[in-house]
């Protein structure tokens, strides 16, 4: 009885191992037609349905079985005659080269199935998993019911309890059981994949339409700024002045959207030679308007000396602008912007400190999370924006606040020695 049951694993070995090899080679590898209707899946379940043949198992006196109708039943199910002529091909075959017992009992069995089971291929995939399944069971229990009859009926084998193989019946039920809902759940997973892929792009289609609605409103708020003190300045120095800061920013705004548009064609950026006291000093003149509209003073101390970082000055801008403007509207009741830039051996340290309404450990948490954000009509990229922005500039930034009191952003950039700021300049690739 114990090698009748290792014959009898070993059978359903045989069924589960084509379904498992095409999970990985095909599914997994999304090399998968939705109807399963695929020359691989075909010739994996021809190969099972031999391998079985090859052991057969004596439960009772005579009566001898294998499960090669389950990997027949489920190719006939799933594709038809598209899968049931070549699976029935290679079974009589396999017996014309190396013949076998009960070849009345099975030609007639199989040839019952290769004709009549394709023809309940439509019904059984319009059904739901639950259904297939229950489906697939009273195929298989039917056709085992016919095998015993044919049993009865060729070789004279009498149908009482003894002779009665429930092994049979029970190892046809459960491996076609266990098969179809392998296959099932293959293909569902399969399916789900593809739609949480699709998914995945659309947020991702929506993610970036919001970068470019949150990273163009600033330079256009700026701008709207700028136009609207021409109107009270009587300077023409001061006019010109604000003309050109305006036009500095619709060209910043012009190159955030053409920086998205590389997204989809990545090119390499130029990375050079940066003077952050300048670019700090330019970009607090043009915060100021804002600022001021704010109730808010800025106030930038460190500038007198030149410091140099290797990076893209439009990028700089574009991660500092963003820290201040943050820190402005974080001061509803107006207040003082402290700016401190300080070296520290090959080190720049640049503190941006405001007494705002601060953040919770939780909202600094998450400060750099996508779509989290503490404005009531913010979009939460921003600061996703800021943190990438340094760290491809090789920097790092930290973050203490104190809700009520404020909030103070730390960030640190490695500064280039003398000898490199002649004419540095590099080409990276974008990240």
């Amino acid at each position: 009885m114990s090698s009748e049951v290792e014959r009898l694993l070993v059978n359903g070995l045989f069924i589960l191992l084509p379904i498992f090899i095409f999970q990985m080679f095909w599914v997994d590898r999304n090399r998968i037609k939705p109807n399963l209707k695929m020359p691989a899946f075909v010739t994996m379940l021809s190969l099972s349905a031999i391998l079985c043949m090859s052991f057969p198992i004596e439960f009772s006196t005579g009566f001898l079985f294998d499960l090669r109708q389950v990997p027949f039943i489920i190719g006939a199910l799933y594709g038809g005659y598209f899968f049931s002529i070549p699976i029935y091909a290679a079974m009589l075959g396999y017996w014309f080269l190396f013949g076998g017992e009960g070849i009345q009992i099975s030609v007639t069995v199989l040839t019952l199935i290769a004709v009549f089971v394709p023809l309940l291929s439509g019904k059984f995939l319009r059904l739901n998993m639950d259904k297939r399944i229950l489906f697939a069971i009273t195929t298989a229990l039917s056709t085992a019911i016919l095998t015993v009859i044919l049993a009865n009926f060729f070789w004279q084998i009498p149908l009482n309890s003894e002779n009665i193989p429930f092994y049979y019946f029970i190892a046809q039920g459960l491996t076609i059981w266990i098969g179809v809902y392998l296959i099932e759940t293959m293909v569902g997973n399969f399916h789900m994949r593809k739609e949480l892929i699709k998914v995945e792009k659309m947020s991702i289609i929506s993610q970036i339409s919001a970068s470019i609605s949150h990273e163009v409103k600033n330079p256009i708020t700026i701008t709207q700024g700028f136009v609207e003190a021409l109107v009270d300045e009587d300077s023409q120095e001061k006019r010109q002045e604000y003309a050109g800061y305006a036009l500095d920013e619709l060209k910043r705004a012009q190159n955030i959207i053409q920086g998205f548009l590389q997204l989809t064609k990545p090119e390499q950026e130029t990375l050079a030679n940066i003077n952050i006291s300048d670019e700090l000093l330019y970009i607090t003149n043009l915060l100021k308007p804002y600022a001021k509209s704010h109730f808010v003073t800025i106030d930038i101390v460190g500038t007198d000396e030149e410091y140099y970082i290797l990076g893209d000055s439009h990028k700089v801008r574009q991660c500092f602008i963003n820290l201040i403007k943050n820190a402005i509207e974080a001061m509803e009741n107006g207040g003082k912007l402290r700016l401190l830039l300080e070296k520290d051996g090959d080190k720049l340290f640049i503190h941006i400190i405001d007494n705002g309404i601060g953040m919770t450990s939780h909202e600094l948490e998450n400060l750099a999370n996508p779509y989290f954000t503490t404005k009531e009509k913010g979009t939460g990229l921003g600061m996703m924006i800021v943190f990438k922005i340094i760290k491809n500039l090789k920097g790092d930034i930290r973050v203490k606040s104190q809700k009520g009191k404020g909030t103070h952003f730390t960030i640190t950039f490695p500064l280039i020695c003398q000898k490199q700021i002649q004419s540095d300049t590099r080409i990276l690739p974008l990240q």
